[in-house]
């Protein structure tokens, strides 16, 4: 029984992870840029997601030097998007991007750093499923 959960479970993470393979910043997600060690990772799928029309929230966060807030910041300016809305002052910078639909499922990457003293806390946030627009994904985020 225990080996038929952890095949599912195995099984699902290869599901979630797929998603994002096309991204810039899949490297983040990966650990590649900043250690696993210094990341807080959020994954929610299902249920506790639909009352967002979401069915995937994928989320990473550190904290970090300006240089490494930088590097993430410059993958999620690159990814191919079809609407963005960003928003920069001297310490915070958001970044908010509708990336192209894959497999029927809209998909968004959000970028926010802010920095405090000489450390950026930065959180990136891949999201999917039925929300229709960046407009109706504001909706549901507290922008500052």
């Amino acid at each position: 029984m225990k080996r038929l959960l952890f095949l599912i479970l195995l099984v699902f993470m290869a599901i979630v992870l797929r998603a994002q393979n096309d991204l810039q910043v899949r490297p983040l997600f990966d650990g590649k840029i900043i250690p696993q060690e210094r990341m807080v990772v959020t994954r929610i799928k299902g249920g506790m997601m639909q009352k967002y029309r979401l069915s995937l929230f994928h989320s990473v966060a550190f904290d970090g030097t300006e240089e490494e807030a930088n590097h993430v910041s410059t993958l999620v300016e690159k990814e191919e998007h079809i609407g963005s809305s960003d928003y920069r002052s001297k310490k915070v910078k958001t970044l908010k991007r509708q990336l192209p639909a894959k497999n029927g499922k809209n998909r968004f990457l959000c970028f926010k750093s802010n920095k405090k003293g000489n450390v950026y806390h930065v959180i990136v946030v891949y999201m999917e499923g039925a929300l229709a627009s960046l407009k109706e994904l504001g909706m549901i985020l507290i922008d500052q």
